[in-house]
């Protein structure tokens, strides 16, 4: 069987639980037990999504989520909301720098976190063509900023003394 591409026409997708969704085909084949994927995790969030099974290997494929029905977008956006759980930063309280590492205390839309960053150069990232700022921290946890335009003032300060 080759590849399936998943759109409004050819089918609809449902999620199982938190991280499983099944596809019933147009035809009326049901494929059970996926786990979706991005495939740019970082850099494109709405298109080529994989759908593997349970050995890892893909069974079908969604090209871009303009191209679903809107239950098979939403419980797509679940799944992901859970499996790439990223903290979004909404305010930066504070930032100070001591041998070459940062500390930043931040506010997110999961409370307040307090984490060390190890080399600012590699470890904050703007994304290009966008205002998006990815951040990884000293023990591989990512942190997003959506949009730094949105930030207030001091916020944007102390992110720019280091970018």
């Amino acid at each position: 069987m080759g590849r399936i591409y998943i759109d409004k026409y050819t089918g609809r997708i449902e999620q199982t639980d938190i991280y499983r969704v099944r596809v019933i085909l147009k035809d009326g084949t049901v494929l059970e037990n996926l786990e979706p994927r991005r495939l740019f995790p970082l850099s494109n969030l709405t298109m080529y999504i994989t759908l593997l099974d349970e050995t890892e290997q893909e069974i079908a494929f969604v090209r871009d989520f303009e191209e679903l029905d809107d239950t098979s977008r939403k419980a797509l956006e679940s799944c992901f909301s859970e499996y790439y759980m990223i903290p979004k930063i909404t305010h930066l309280i504070s930032s100070n720098e001591k041998f070459g590492s940062l500390k930043w205390l931040v506010k997110t839309d999961r409370g307040d976190i307090a984490f060390r960053i190890r080399n600012r150069h590699s470890d904050i990232k703007l994304i290009r063509g966008s205002n998006r700022i990815l951040i990884r921290d000293s023990n591989d946890n990512r942190y997003e900023i959506p949009d730094y335009t949105l930030m207030d003032m001091h916020s944007q300060h102390l992110l720019f003394s280091y970018l």
